[in-house]
């Protein structure tokens, strides 16, 4: 077993990265069964600790990056969510972020998946996480000043000749003045994998620092991430939602995002 490390990316702010890593996590851990490993990599402002409830957190990958301490006794396991994490600290001092794919060659084998929550700024450290990633997924939100940035961080990628998987639109509202799939897809070139509902679920689970995939485990947002998953390992889901399934008998047309999840299953993207 040698982990598949994936970078969620962003070069902007609140758009949902963290929230993205940690459920992903938790939902590939306990509805996919696979070891994983989420990995703090925002370094300036790391914040993947308040997600998962440990506020001051000792023995964090800065103390790995600074050989304070191995890679192996900064992991930890969350209790609920059924996965392991590294959090991140705030700190004073410089610490050399290309670092972290060495060190995360040490306990690769230990895990079938590592996630990795990067920096959401242009800085080395965002670029060290995608030197880290074997592929990308960018989280954006339907708005012109992100689909700005997240170009910017598509062309980075790029840039570093790391795969990108693909694009996660994230707290849509079903608004006429949003930028559609299409709109987004045709400016990135890069297919978009998932569209998550804005949902006030997620600022709950959030508040009660839980993933939000096992606090409120069917809402829109949640399988949206579970269906992204799915395609991730290369299986199927289907939504147990009766709502859904008949929704899904009415509509006369299979959503763009759904069609990119069935390629990235069938290994064509």
């Amino acid at each position: 077993m040698t982990a598949t490390t994936i970078g969620v990316i962003a070069i902007k702010g609140g758009v949902g990265k963290t929230t993205t890593a940690s459920n992903l996590a938790a939902i590939l851990a306990n509805d996919f069964k696979k070891k994983v490993l989420v990995v703090d990599a925002n370094f300036s402002a790391p914040n993947l600790s308040f997600h998962l409830g440990e506020n001051a957190p000792s023995d964090t990958i800065h103390d790995v990056l600074t050989d304070k301490v191995k890679i192996q006794d900064a992991i930890r396991e969350h209790e609920k969510g059924g996965f392991a994490y590294i959090p991140g600290a705030l700190t004073k001092g410089y610490l050399y972020p290309f670092k972290l794919k060495k060190k995360l060659e040490a306990v690769k084998t230990d895990y079938d998946y590592i996630v990795l929550d990067s920096s959401p700024t242009m800085n080395e450290e965002l670029v060290s996480a995608m030197v880290a990633s074997d592929k990308l997924l960018v989280v954006t939100t339907p708005d012109y000043p992100t689909l700005s940035a997240t170009l910017h961080a598509v062309r980075v990628a790029k840039d570093k000749k790391t795969p990108i998987v693909g694009l996660i639109l994230n707290k849509t509202r079903g608004k006429h003045f949003e930028l559609h799939v299409e709109e987004i897809e045709n400016a990135t070139q890069t297919p978009v994998l998932a569209v998550l509902p804005d949902d006030l679920r997620i600022l709950e689970a959030l508040a009660n620092a839980v993933p939000a995939s096992l606090y409120a485990p069917l809402a829109d947002a949640v399988v949206e991430y579970r269906k992204l998953a799915a395609a991730l390992v290369g299986q199927e889901y289907e939504d147990p939602r009766f709502l859904s399934r008949v929704k899904n008998l009415f509509r006369t047309e299979m959503p763009k995002e759904e069609v990119n999840r069935i390629l990235l299953r069938k290994g064509f993207l």
